[in-house]
């Protein structure tokens, strides 16, 4: 999407494709620009829905057994809410690590979320529709749903979680926003084995990227904070992760699946 956004701009400033300082100029300021991060939101999220779907429906076996949608165990109120404070703190972590270790500087899509969460509001609108209710279970639904179910049947709960999660990360094409996603997908992954549904991940998922693109957008950036505050919320975030572990394991585990029976488009 880079290289995409980088020849719209350079074919209306009229740059020379020869001019390689003039190009790397422009490069830099594609990077700091809203909308190629946006519509690359849009797209990954449209193509994630659309992948699950067709598997799901390619399945001899009902859609929303096939994604996982059904309710899976009871869950209390509180189980909803420690989710998704574990979640967000898997994440707050690990970006409190990577500014303390110097790794943040060399992430570029997570600088992107940055530039696009301080772009004109109808694209941050857009940002926070695409990037939260649409990628949160758009993401689940394939990842989790699709991908990791399949996993867990052929190699089991936790080859199939490690599996799923690292090809999310993986899919991020990032050296910081990869790592990152992929702790933040195991702790799904386990969300959606433990309570046998995906419709927790998603609540989670939903609501860490969105509040990931406020703080984005009203919270100073992730590189201003002195390591102090970092080194606080790197301890803070860590114990609340193990808590939320904790109390989540109190819910009865959901009953392990069948063994599967191996048909084309299972």
């Amino acid at each position: 999407m880079t290289h995409i956004a980088t020849g719209i701009e350079a074919a209306k400033a009229g740059v020379d494709p020869s001019d390689s300082v003039a190009h790397a100029a422009l490069l830099e300021k594609v990077e700091s620009l809203p909308w190629p991060t946006v519509a690359l939101v849009m797209m990954v999220g449209t193509l994630a829905l659309s992948l699950a779907l067709l598997g799901g429906r390619l399945s001899p076996r009902p859609l929303r057994d096939r994604l996982r949608l059904r309710a899976g165990v009871p869950l209390p109120a509180w189980a909803w809410v420690t989710a998704a404070v574990g979640c967000f703190a898997v994440g707050q972590s690990l970006e409190s690590l990577a500014v303390l270790t110097g790794a943040w500087n060399w992430t570029g899509s997570l600088k992107g979320f940055q530039a696009a969460s301080q772009g004109p509001l109808g694209t941050f609108a857009l940002l926070l529709f695409f990037g939260s209710p649409v990628a949160g279970t758009a993401e689940e639904l394939f990842f989790r749903g699709y991908v990791q179910t399949r996993l867990v049947e052929r190699w089991g709960p936790r080859a199939g979680v490690v599996g799923a999660a690292t090809l999310f990360g993986l899919l991020h094409l990032d050296p910081v926003h990869g790592p990152v996603t992929l702790m933040v997908a195991l702790f799904l992954g386990w969300l959606a084995v433990h309570t046998g549904s995906v419709r927790l991940p998603i609540f989670v998922h939903i609501l860490n990227n969105g509040a990931s693109f406020l703080l984005g957008r009203y919270a100073p950036p992730s590189s201003e904070y002195p390591a102090s505050v970092h080194t606080a919320l790197l301890c803070v975030s860590t114990l609340l992760v193990v808590g939320a572990v904790v109390l989540l394991r109190r819910i009865p585990e959901a009953p392990k699946p069948a063994a599967p029976v191996v048909l084309a488009g299972a």
